[in-house]
């Protein structure tokens, strides 16, 4: 009977092991591919499998022999993935040194503990350990990369594993057999399997609605692009049509001798020539539905609105990219003013494109609140979550475009310059 027990949770221990081993490598990894490598994958997760189980429980092979098949197995797996040699072999090297240093702190912390099922729950503990610290690397890598996460978020990764933990140390060591050991054992793997794999699906669903978000916010821009464009064209159209009876008129006057009465006449004329709003024309749909939307609402704020743009209309910047730094750029600006005592406050956009680099800077005028977390800003905001899409993820644009971004401020104004490299 322990023979079928050490096995049943030797199985289960490199089952998920193979699971934790899987997102390790999606971290690095794309793990996008055709399906034929699909296949290869798969079956080099099952030989792995199956060389680990069989090495350690049925040969009993010693810990180096052991250690030599799953360098063998992690470097057969990861060949399955897209990426240079030299990425495979540091991951490789990661993914077995965490894994080794896992076992030795659990095993040593076990047997201090004399742990009456010290091999069974050796086992699980290496493993919900592992786990642990492979979920903290994705959440910080994908960190550093413009993802936010929320508090809960991250105690789940934390205290998830370490419950597990210690319910497999504490409570499955007091009983009595080792069937129900592997039963709370597996039914712990479960657990964190299954929770964890529909947190990623509650993530996964956040992300498309910040994308729908972001489609949504261009939408808007050019609705209000064409919006003024229609707008515009109208007063034109109207103009034409009225410009016959205008020098009718004049043409009388003139006539007439009265250059006052011309003079008045042409001055009422004026704000005919005039649309309602300062139209942005760069020739690049995305800025100037963008410009002319987010400029228009600091107008009607009453800032002092100056532009300085000298732009082609191929920009060859990706108008998702482009929406994520100007809507929030100039969402944060707009918001400045609306809190902002001075009157009437400052807003300054100016973009120039240079040969292979495109400079944005944006001045507005604030009222002097700055909150700042090591380099990082924070919002100022009451309500934290769901306003703009965040500076990070500005940054991680800019980075894309391997540019820089740099924020300065004074008492009264606020400025973020960036520049981003494009091709000539």
């Amino acid at each position: 009977m322990r023979f079928n027990i050490e096995l049943f949770m030797c199985l289960a221990g490199n089952l998920f092991s193979m699971y934790i081993i899987s997102r390790f490598f999606s971290i690095f990894f794309d793990t996008g591919a055709s399906t034929k490598r699909k296949w290869a994958r798969f079956s080099c997760y099952g030989f792995y499998y199956l060389l680990n189980s069989i090495a350690a429980f049925y040969f009993h092979w010693p810990p180096n022999i052991i250690l030599v098949t799953n360098i063998a197995g992690c470097v057969l797996v990861a060949w399955t993935y897209s990426g240079q040699w030299k990425h495979r072999i540091c991951a490789v090297l990661l993914i077995i040194t965490m894994s080794i240093v896992c076992e030795n702190a659990v095993y040593y912390y076990l047997s201090s503990l004399h742990i009456e099922h010290i091999d069974l729950i050796c086992i699980l503990s290496t493993n919900l350990l592992f786990f642990m610290l492979v979920l903290l690397l994705q959440k910080a890598i994908d960190l550093k990369y413009g993802e936010e996460f929320a508090f809960l978020e991250w105690a789940a990764v934390v205290v998830i594993p370490v419950c597990s933990l210690f319910v497999s140390v504490i409570v499955l060591d007091d009983c009595k057999d080792e069937i129900t050991v592997l039963i709370g054992g597996i039914s712990m793997i479960l657990i964190n399997v299954f929770l964890f794999f529909l947190l990623n699906r509650v993530h996964k669903m956040y992300r498309v609605q910040l994308t729908l978000a972001l489609l949504e916010q261009q939408n808007q821009a050019y609705e209000s692009q064409m919006g003024l464009l229609q707008d515009s064209e109208e007063r034109i159209t109207s103009l034409r049509h009225d410009i016959k009876n205008h020098f009718l008129v004049l043409d009388q006057l003139a006539e007439q001798d009265d250059c006052g009465e011309i003079k008045n006449y042409i001055h009422s004329l004026m704000p005919l020539a005039e649309t309602q709003q300062k139209l942005i024309t760069t020739g690049n749909p995305i800025i100037d539905g963008f410009l002319n939307m987010k400029l228009n609402e600091a107008s009607l704020c009453g800032a002092n609105v100056k532009t300085n743009l000298k732009i082609s209309k191929n920009i060859p910047i990706a108008p998702k990219d482009m929406s994520i730094v100007l809507g929030n750029l100039l969402d944060n600006a707009i918001k400045a003013l609306s809190l902002c005592k001075q009157k009437p406050p400052l807003l300054a956009v100016t973009m120039r494109q240079e040969p292979g680099a495109l400079l944005i800077e944006i001045t507005n005028s604030y009222n002097g609140a700055v909150r700042k977390f090591g380099n990082s800003f924070q919002t100022t905001k009451f309500k934290k979550d769901g306003h703009g899409i965040g500076l990070k993820n500005v940054q991680r644009v800019v980075e894309t475009y391997h540019g820089q971004m740099e924020i300065d401020y004074t008492e009264e104004l606020f400025m973020v310059k960036l520049v981003m490299f494009i091709e000539s």
